[in-house]
């Protein structure tokens, strides 16, 4: 019976430990095509916070990353809009991308829950 009571009151400390992680997340806006998957990823150092393939359907996309472990510490954000779902940035003869991407690097701070990004569109 010990026993039983000592794994449920580890398991309650875990979940409220989960449950106080502060949340985090990235807002994609002004997405210049409403169509494809945007696929963004989340890395600090070589740990991988966040890799994700999403649906367009809006001109915005808000995405929900734990970056409790990188608070303090550079985090690269990393996104790209595949507009004829081959899973892959296309890139023109020159080795620019021809598909709407993010390449960016952000220091998360407890105080600030939301960072809002725009993809770049080469023309």
């Amino acid at each position: 019976m010990k026993k039983l009571l000592f794994i449920f009151a580890l398991i309650a400390l875990c979940v409220s430990a989960k449950a106080g992680t502060p949340v985090f997340t990235i807002t994609v806006s002004e997405l210049p095509y409403t169509e494809g998957t945007l696929y963004v990823s989340a890395t600090c150092g070589d740990k991988e916070l966040l890799k994700v393939a999403i649906e367009v359907e809006d001109d915005s996309i808000v995405i929900p990353v734990d970056f409790s472990e990188a608070i303090d510490k550079e985090v690269s954000i990393r996104a790209f809009q595949d507009l004829d779902e081959d899973k892959q940035l296309k890139f023109d003869s020159y080795g620019r991308p021809v598909e709407p991407f993010l390449q960016t690097k952000l220091i998360p701070q407890k105080e600030k829950t939301n960072y809002g990004f725009k993809l770049t569109v080469l023309q």
